[in-house]
């Protein structure tokens, strides 16, 4: 018998009171959970899907950081795009990825991709150190709402991005959920003359 169970009966037997056990919280669910095998399986607004999977960790410098490798097919090709995040009880930083030109590149300065815990109204931005554009990404965590996604009710939170510069304005919401990480995206905005629009939901989610 468990030696802290007996302790508890011999009390009870005593007549003395039993004082009440300590409950040990563990820690809180990720919203950006990094699991090596782990897959996403995300549709967007063509119809199209995209497989997102942990890689696994990576040495860049002093710096470990975790791959997730995505793929989907764009125009009747096959895209491969890696980004390798560095995750800290604080933030989530994108410090390396695949460019437009489908080379992996040092992201300068790191990209703050969220900051953590969330709080509603929090913000923070970013703009890269070298661009052929003056390009600026705001952000700001929204808050929590309750989202569904196909057959499933997340309770989630709520990112809200701003891009900016070069007669460019794209506004882009994320729901992020614990322990399942990105479940919806959507954005809307332009490019010069051109409407940018679309979404994404998650179809499935797996770990090892």
């Amino acid at each position: 018998m468990h030696l802290l169970f007996r302790l508890c009966l011999v009390l009870v037997a005593l007549g003395l009171a039993v004082p009440p056990l300590a409950v040990v919280a563990g820690p809180a669910p990720s919203l950006f959970p990094l699991v090596t095998g782990a897959v996403w399986i995300r549709k967007n607004d063509d119809g199209g899907e995209a497989t997102s999977r942990v890689v696994g960790p990576k040495t860049i410098g002093s710096q470990r950081c975790t791959v997730i490798e995505r793929k989907a097919v764009e125009r009747g090709r096959e895209r491969v795009e890696r980004t390798c995040y560095l995750v800290t009880a604080s933030d989530i930083q994108v410090i390396e990825q695949t460019n437009f030109r489908g080379d992996i590149a040092a992201v300068k300065p790191p990209r703050l991709l969220m900051k953590l815990p969330p709080r509603a109204g929090q913000t923070w931005s970013w703009s890269p150190e070298a661009s052929l554009f003056d390009i600026k990404i705001t952000s700001k965590w929204v808050g929590e709402e309750t989202i569904k996604v196909g057959a499933t009710t997340y309770r989630a939170w709520k990112l809200q991005t701003v891009t900016t510069g070069e007669e460019t304005e794209i506004t882009g919401l994320s729901w992020y959920a614990p322990a399942v990480g990105l479940v919806r995206s959507e954005r809307k905005g332009h490019r010069g003359d051109r409407q940018i629009g679309g979404w994404t939901e998650l179809v499935s989610y797996k770990t090892p």
